[in-house]
């Protein structure tokens, strides 16, 4: 009889999390198992034409290269959790994210669940580009 309360209660879960958009991840799906296995937490989708290059920190020259009249954009993803986007040091909002501006070239990324970093890196962003990003809640 508990095994056909705790099923019920999935199917409901599903069909609830389904008629409402929400993704359901049961507990014991692992970290592994996600789409996102990069070191760093952040995968970026192909085919964009940007590049992610983990721990890194744009330098000043970089900063003056910045251009927010080609600028791209950028869509997050965080699987597994929650995650505030930080970009060049500003608060861009919380994941799910879609079709945030930023300058074209190199700029800081960082992804925050409260005060824990989730992946932190720089990002180029090419003139015009449209980047998907998916970062992984350890």
């Amino acid at each position: 009889m508990a095994i056909l309360h705790r099923m019920s209660t999935l199917t409901l879960a599903l069909a609830l999390g389904a008629s409402f958009g929400l993704a359901f991840v049961p507990a014991s799906v692992s970290a592994n198992s996600f789409a996102c296995a990069d070191p760093s937490n952040l995968c970026l989708s192909p085919g964009g034409g940007g590049k992610w290059e983990a721990g890194a920190q744009a330098s000043a020259k970089d900063k003056k290269k910045r251009s927010d009249k080609s600028g791209g954009s950028i869509s997050v993803t965080v699987e597994g959790g929650r995650g505030s986007l930080f970009v060049n040091g500003r608060y861009a909002g919380t994941a799910p994210l879609s079709g945030i501006s930023l300058p074209s070239g190199r700029n800081d990324i960082q992804v925050r669940d409260g005060s824990s970093v989730l992946s932190q890196g720089v990002m180029t962003v090419p003139k015009g580009g449209s980047l998907s990003v998916t970062v992984r809640h350890p």
